[in-house]
């Protein structure tokens, strides 16, 4: 496989009436997978982060840790049935550590385009539950780089309600282990995310800028020296 070009590939987003409303630039697992063999893929480690349980939305949370001849490089995936497929909700843990693997070897081989794994899409195209696709890549200036996404115009009650919902109890929670890895916590983690978000209240965040919040961090962390287990 030569050139990220031949990895590249565009898909529809739809509206729950079937119309194209956006589209994005995406890869697949196996396709970066096969890159990194290219590039030398020494080994592929995953750690169980968080179960999933009631408590926690249901959602599980992994590490994935990849070596190739470059370095070593780290990536989280979370997975819930709030942000998966309904035929993919059985099988929460695993996409959850597919997840993780497709965001650590994107660092590992230099491949900014969120992959396919990573979007909250039903077979058919539809964001699940009729939501915004998350994980979400970032937006505007804060966008993943080489993501490409070309959105038509939505209407403004649809814009208004995808950017107003708030946020869920499973990204305030993984927010906060995300801070913890970086040794933030407590006081110190809420007025972070409150001065991150712009807003007074951790209520006011929304779901979309959890989500911008969630990427940043995570596309943020840099490679690790050694892997810790």
């Amino acid at each position: 496989m030569s050139g990220n070009g031949s990895l590249v590939k565009t898909i529809e987003i739809k509206d729950r009436q079937g119309r194209v409303i956006a589209t994005e630039d995406v890869v697949t697992y196996a396709g970066l997978l096969s890159l990194a063999h290219d590039q030398g893929l020494k080994k592929i480690e995953t750690a169980l982060v968080q179960l999933p349980e009631e408590t926690n939305g249901h959602t599980a949370v992994f590490l994935a840790i990849v070596e190739t001849e470059s370095g070593i490089y780290k990536g989280h995936g979370d997975a819930s049935p709030d942000n998966v497929a309904s035929r993919i909700i059985p099988h929460i843990i695993r996409m959850a550590e597919t997840r993780a693997k497709a965001r650590a070897l994107r660092d590992a081989v230099n491949i900014g385009v969120v992959s396919i794994e990573e979007l909250a899409l039903e077979g058919n195209g539809r964001p699940v539950n009729g939501g915004t696709t998350e994980p979400q890549p970032n937006q505007g200036n804060n966008r993943i780089p080489g993501m490409q996404s070309r959105s038509r115009p939505q209407a403004e009650s649809e814009q208004s309600s995808n950017s107003d919902s708030p946020i869920t109890d499973a990204q305030r929670r993984y927010l906060f282990r995300l801070l913890a890895e970086r040794q933030i916590e407590g006081d110190d983690a809420h007025r972070y995310l409150l001065e991150k978000a712009g807003v007074e209240l951790l209520d006011q965040i929304t779901k979309a800028k959890a989500s911008i919040l969630i990427d940043e961090m995570v596309n943020a962390a840099k490679p690790a020296e050694e892997v810790p287990f």
